[in-house]
C-alpha cells in the first residue's frame, strides 16, 4: 500500500512512503491435544491406546474449536476412540461445525481437508459421498496426512468412489505403515502374505505383523501366531 505525501509548493517534491499491508489471516493450527489423541489412536505414538485418545481429546474438546469437536463427531460416528457408537449424536455435531471445517480446509489446513473426506465418506454434516470424499481425502494424503493416506488405500482396497485398484491400495497403505499406523502396517502384511497388488513375500509380510503387533494391533498378534511357529 502506497502513501503519496506532497511537501511544500517551494519544494516541488513528492515524498512516497510505503507502509506493509496488514499479515494475512494464517490457517488456524491443531490443538496439540487432538493431535496427541490421534497419535494414540493411529499408533503413530509408538502403541495403540484408545483410552489415553479418548482422555486427550475430551481434553481438546474444552477449547471448544471446530476441529476438535468434527473429530468428536467421527468418533461418534463409529464408535471410535472408545466413544459410544451413537450416529444420530455425530450427525447433530457435525452439523453444527461443518461450514468451519469446510472454511479452514479451504484455507489450508490438513487436518480440516481430511474432516473433509471423513464427512463426505460417513455423511456427517453432508450428504454422503465416496466420490467427493476420495477427492478430499486425495488432497491431504498428498499433503502427508497419515489418515488420509489410511484412507484412501481402503478406499482403493475396496472400490470405493475410485476403481478397485491393489496397487493403489499398496502404496498408500505404505506410506501410511511406514509413518507407524498400525491398521495399514497389518493391511500391508496381508497383501504381502497373499499377493495382492505387490509380489507374495511371507518373509515380508511377518516383518509388517510385528511392526503392527508391536503397537497393540490384536489381529497382527494373531496372524504372528499362525505364521511363526512357537521357538
Amino acid at each position: 500500500m502506497r502513501l503519496r505525501v506532497f511537501a511544500s509548493a517551494m519544494a516541488g517534491m513528492v515524498l512516497t512512503i510505503v507502509v506493509a499491508a496488514p499479515a494475512a489471516r494464517q490457517p488456524s493450527s491443531v490443538d496439540p491435544r487432538l493431535e496427541q489423541a490421534i497419535a494414540w489412536y493411529t499408533g503413530t505414538s509408538g502403541r495403540v491406546d484408545d483410552d489415553r485418545a479418548h482422555a486427550l481429546l475430551q481434553e481438546a474438546l474444552k477449547g471448544g474449536d471446530a476441529v476438535s469437536r468434527m473429530w468428536l463427531a467421527r468418533c461418534h460416528s463409529r464408535g471410535r476412540m472408545r466413544f459410544e457408537h451413537d450416529p444420530l449424536r455425530a450427525n447433530a455435531i457435525a452439523a453444527t461445525v461443518i461450514d468451519e471445517i469446510r472454511r479452514l480446509a479451504d484455507a489450508g489446513v490438513v487436518e480440516a481437508v481430511f474432516l473433509m473426506g471423513t464427512a463426505y465418506d460417513e455423511g456427517l454434516g453432508v450428504a454422503a459421498s465416496a466420490g467427493v470424499a476420495v477427492e478430499w481425502f486425495e488432497r491431504a494424503a498428498n499433503s502427508g496426512h497419515v489418515l488420509a493416506q489410511h484412507n484412501l488405500g481402503n478406499a482403493y482396497a475396496d472400490g470405493r468412489g475410485v476403481a478397485q485398484l491393489d496397487g493403489q491400495a499398496v502404496y498408500w497403505w505404505r506410506k501410511a505403515a511406514e509413518a507407524g499406523d498400525a491398521i495399514p502396517q497389518f493391511r500391508l502384511a496381508q497383501m504381502y502374505e497373499d499377493g495382492r497388488g505387490v509380489t507374495k513375500d511371507v518373509r515380508l509380510a511377518i516383518r509388517w505383523y510385528e511392526r503392527a503387533a508391536a503397537r497393540g494391533h490384536a489381529p497382527a498378534a494373531a496372524a504372528l501366531k499362525r505364521l511363526v511357529p512357537p521357538a
